[in-house]
């Protein structure tokens, strides 16, 4: 009898907490223990007593009280005295518990709360469950902050709950530690595990460009995978901004997102708008749907509301919507694309609607080195003004593999296009040209294993790869050929490529685990001879037979850092190393487990660019965390953006502060954000811009 009855009153005692909570109740089937310095069980009136260091166990729940006393006749229970439960999800303390076991309704006074996992913190003189998922606080607080008092908290005399629902509250002030720092009347904070319709956090700004900003937005849930966000933004100088983003998810891996945005004019503003559209998806095992679409209305668009310098430098918005269906050894695709110029007139240019491309993979013929491979193109080119017309192109391609003496691969191929054209230019409207090309590639591989022995990397290996390639394509007439594309003038080459790579290769080693292999070192250099130098010329009026030496380096010696070098460096020419070098990138970059981290980006071409991006992550001043983005065109000396990204980062809140400058406009933007809730306060601006 003792075990019995304390196992009823202790799972509706834990269940009302663990409702309160969010917790699943404990299983009817695990044991319940029940220690106290005093166990006294009164018949006559069915009440049973549990006084002094009463604790009660099932499961992972565990209640600690001074007194508990249950009534089995009323179901009344009450647990008085340092009241304390803990479970694997919350904490909860109070002085006193009154529940009734029927129906489950409670009252917890001086009552306090933690939720582990999001250091909610809840505290009330009175918690109360009015129902199965209904709960008022009296007189309570919320906060994520640890500390007495608290670095922010939220107070009202009364929190309405409803599990699944809101939580609700009149009279709401906001505390800065103990200092009240901001009155709202009303507020409904979503207390639910799924996705909630509702407004968003309305957004305050200015700039130099869109004048001064309010942006409102509403979340709608319209099923389990699906919703969709409506923006309305009121812009000064622009006008009104109306917007949507719509979402799906239609299985493990279809899923997509669309957005419009339209701007009406205010004044002799012009009306902008813009649509893009992302989707990736099956629509059989052999069969994917992919989408990449984007339109605008004029580049004005990217100018006014382009957050990075991809965006607002944009040339073209291009638009792509393809279907492709797979067999084992071969693969039909068909897309749509469509160029929108920003810079020049559109209607001239070129739209290829549609391209239906089909290729067959290298198939072996019968049990000899020979492959057979085939490739077959139809392009419809559109435009409003110009030429238009339609292209198919067939080729046919013959290869074999040979393997003489084990260390040698030898790679011959033959083949022949075919291209037949369709115009709306004057003429017969129609022409074709076939031409042949041939290729042969030599390579092999050296290489090494050496035993390191060491505590990451066991061993490395080292290995050589030469490669020469042949490639014969005869000089054919195209003149009589429409142009399109590249495609339409094929040049002659009769030339041979060589190349030499170097790998290095690690075996690191896992604690437990496999171990895995890891590419430390990457290095080719490679040029091409070009047998159609003509002889004949002065030695001034020569073309250059041997190509620039190109020198690609990529370096990886650890999962944090890297370094990629590529450079073209002209043997012909003379003058010294700045002369002679034609195009020099290099990217590198170190990061490591705090968050610090650095990259470096620098691309050259001679007489034509130079430019330089660096990015560096601080977050050696804890709690204040530096981002800085930096953007320099050398040639000109010209800054094309800068930005300046700092986060100081408490316990339980954040305050974001970015300054960015560009070309033509210098902004900034202020946040704060609350642990739990997100951000609640935006406002941004420009610097040193005229009004």
């Amino acid at each position: 009898m003792i075990r019995r009855r304390p196992f009823l009153l202790t799972l509706l005692v834990l269940l009302f907490a663990s409702t309160a909570l969010g917790n699943e109740p404990p299983p009817a089937a695990a044991p319940v223990d029940l220690a106290a310095d005093e166990l006294q069980y009164d018949r006559p009136s069915e009440t049973m007593y549990a006084r002094g260091n009463v604790r009660l166990q099932k499961g992972d729940l565990t209640l600690l009280s001074d007194v508990v006393r249950w009534n089995a006749e009323t179901a009344e229970a009450e647990a008085a005295g340092s009241v304390r439960l803990t479970g694997p999800q919350a904490i909860v303390e109070g002085e006193s518990l009154n529940i009734d076991l029927d129906t489950g309704v409670g009252r917890l006074t001086d009552a306090r709360i933690l939720v582990r996992e999001s250091n909610y913190r809840i505290a009330g003189e009175q918690i109360e469950r009015l129902g199965e998922d209904r709960y008022l606080i009296l007189d309570g607080d919320f906060t994520t902050c640890d500390g007495q008092p608290p670095a922010w908290k939220f107070t009202a005399s009364r929190f309405d709950v409803t599990l699944g629902g809101y939580a609700r509250a009149r009279h709401v002030v906001f505390h800065l530690y103990d200092l009240p720092v901001l009155y709202i009347p009303y507020i409904a904070y979503p207390v639910k595990t799924e996705r909630e319709s509702g407004f968003l956090m309305p957004r305050i700004g200015s700039s130099s460009k869109r004048g001064f900003q309010l942006s409102l937005a509403w979340y709608q849930v319209i099923d389990r995978h699906l919703d969709a966000t409506f923006y309305f933004d009121y812009l000064s100088k622009l006008g009104i901004g109306n917007g949507l983003e719509y979402r799906y998810v239609l299985g493990e891996e279809t899923e997509g997102v669309a957005h419009g945005y339209y701007v009406a004019g205010l004044k002799d503003e012009e009306d902008r708008y813009a649509l893009d559209w992302e989707h990736a998806g099956r629509l059989s095992d052999r069969t994917r749907l992919i989408a990449d679409v984007e339109y605008v209305s004029s580049r004005d668009y990217y100018e006014d509301f382009g957050l990075e310098a991809s965006e607002y430098n944009k040339e073209q918005a291009q638009s792509v919507i393809a279907l492709t269906h797979h067999w084992r050894l071969s693969s039909l695709n068909g897309q749509v694309r469509y160029t929108k110029d920003l810079e020049n007139d559109n209607d001239q240019t070129l739209q290829q609607l549609p391209e239906l491309t089909y290729s067959a993979l290298p198939n072996r013929l019968g049990e000899t080195p020979f492959f057979l491979a085939f490739d077959a193109a139809y392009t419809h080119f559109w435009r409003q003004e110009g030429v238009t017309g339609q292209r198919f192109t067939v080729r046919p391609e013959l290869s074999a593999v040979f393997h003489p003496g084990d260390f040698l691969e030898i790679r011959p191929a033959v083949g022949y296009r075919e291209r037949f054209y369709w115009t709306s230019d004057e003429g017969s409207g129609s022409e074709r040209e076939g031409t042949a090309d041939f290729s042969t590639s030599v390579s092999s591989r050296f290489s090494r294993i050496y035993a390191l022995d060491g505590r990451t990397v066991s061993k490395i290996r080292h290995s050589i790869e030469p490669e020469i390639t042949y490639r014969f394509i005869p000089y054919e007439d195209q003149s009589h050929l429409p142009v399109f594309n590249a495609l339409d003038r094929i040049e002659e080459k009769n030339g041979i490529s060589y190349a030499l790579v170097n790998r290095l290769l690690g075996r690191l080693e896992r604690a437990g685990g496999m171990p895995v292999y890891h590419e430390v070192l990457y290095l080719r250099l490679s040029q091409t001879y070009d047998f159609e130098e003509p002889r004949d010329l002065p030695v001034d009026a020569r073309k250059t037979p041997f190509s620039p030496l190109r020198t690609e380096l990529i370096v990886r010696p650890n999962e944090r850092s890297f370094l990629d070098l590529d450079a073209k460096y002209d043997v012909n020419s003379g003058g010294g190393f700045a002369d002679r070098l034609q195009e020099f990138s290099a990217r590198g970059g170190v990061r490591d487990d705090d968050g610090n981290a650095m990259t470096l980006d620098y691309q050259y071409q001679k007489d034509n660019l130079s430019y330089l991006g660096s990015s560096i992550d601080i977050a050696w001043l804890r709690p204040i965390y530096l981002n800085y983005l930096h953007r320099q065109d050398l040639d000109e000396g010209r800054l094309l953006e800068q930005a300046l990204n700092l986060e100081y980062r408490a316990q339980c809140w954040s305050l974001y502060l970015t300054v960015r400058d560009r070309l033509d406009e210098t902004e900034y933007l202020v946040s704060f954000s609350l642990s739990g809730l997100g951000k609640i306060a935006e406002l941004g601006g420009a610097l040193g811009q005229p009004r």
